[in-house]
């Protein structure tokens, strides 16, 4: 039997309001997920404790957004981002890298991995695995790959497509390489053997080792300047080593009085900045008569493990680990602004400015 015009007509109503309540609340909902983005300029900061990454809203300088890593059993360590800023890595090892070298190796049934993340939205993409704890995790530049070092006496290079999580490449490196870095044009790849007295560079095409770079002995890291050099940080002798990245020689070494953490250059006052590594200072140099010589320190807290520059190069970021907080530094002042509170245990920091 058919409905009847005043029938029909109420059937209408109330399938266009069923539709308008929908459209609403799809939009809503659109709207309500849109504000849940990360479109602010941000710090992202990994806390290892805490198993999360705390994002600070850099005009504000406060924790706006909290994400939440999977991996329960992992302790994140450091943090990258993709060069078209769209994506964060992170190190997902079962090892807590702040206990003795002797225990790295006597945790034989620890695993590492990689977690890649949706920068603006926290969402996780990719959650990979490794054989053995891994220091770092980074895109090489084209953002086409994903390459992370397993930290074992016989360490390999892990590398797998960045889109897939597939693994493309697996080579042999040598005892211990902990950090990787690309160089500038990306045509290698550049990581510190902590039982040797190498570091090397890697044919980033070919995926295997170029040249065996000779610095001091038992170098613990290596970090890119962003102006041709990588700075080698010793902490067993107390000692920087700088190499120049096309040359891929050693050129020139500064020796410390205390252990050094991450470091960085900066171009704007051509001073390289140091992290003095377990205590609450960072201490930067100026160049003088061809070399680097120690200018001042700046207090910051507890344990500055991690430091890095906004665009302009006129404020830093130090990440304190033991006292869960990332002070800001007005780099032209050389003075301390704030400290803002994070997890605990954070380890690294990368700017999404």
């Amino acid at each position: 039997m058919s409905a009847n015009p005043v029938q029909y007509a109420m059937i209408v109503r109330k399938s266009l309001f069923s539709l308008l309540l929908f459209t609403i609340v799809f939009y809503n909902n659109m709207e309500a997920e849109a504000q849940k983005r990360i479109k602010f300029p941000a710090a992202y900061v990994v806390n290892g404790g805490s198993n999360t990454i705390s994002v600070i809203d850099l005009k504000t300088l406060k924790v706006r957004k909290t994400i939440q890593l999977p991996n329960t059993d992992c302790l994140p360590h450091h943090i990258s981002l993709s060069s078209d800023r769209k994506k964060i890595l992170v190190a997902m090892p079962e090892f807590d890298f702040t206990q003795s070298h002797n225990l790295l190796h006597q945790a034989t049934d620890k695993k590492g991995g990689v977690i890649a993340i949706d920068a603006q939205t926290g969402k996780v993409l990719l959650n990979l695995s490794l054989p053995k704890p891994n220091f770092n995790a980074v895109f090489s530049n084209d953002n086409t790959e994903i390459w992370s070092a397993a930290a074992t006496h016989s360490g390999q290079m892990h590398v797998f497509d960045a889109n897939t999580g597939v693994q493309k490449a697996i080579f042999s490196l040598g005892a211990d390489p902990t950090q990787i870095i690309f160089s500038k044009d990306g045509s290698h790849a550049f990581v510190a053997l902590e039982e040797s007295s190498f570091i090397l560079a890697l044919d980033t095409r070919l995926k295997q080792i170029k040249k065996y770079i000779k610095v001091d002995p038992f170098p613990t890291n290596v970090w890119a300047g962003n102006n041709g050099n990588i700075y080698v940080e010793n902490k067993n002798l107390k000692a920087i080593a700088i190499v120049n990245e096309s040359t891929m020689e050693t050129y020139e070494f500064v020796d410390i009085n205390f252990k050094p953490g991450q470091i960085a250059y900066n171009q704007l006052l051509n001073e390289l900045w140091v992290c003095q590594a377990e205590d609450n200072k960072v201490t930067y140099f100026e160049r003088k008569n061809n070399a680097w010589v120690l200018k001042s320190t700046i207090e910051t807290g507890q344990d500055a493990y991690a430091i890095t520059f906004a665009k302009d190069e006129k404020t830093a970021y130090v990440v304190n680990r033991k006292e869960n907080t990332v002070s800001v530094i007005d780099v032209t002042k050389h003075q301390k602004m704030t400290d803002i509170p994070m997890g605990t245990l954070p380890n690294g920091i990368v700017l999404r400015e």
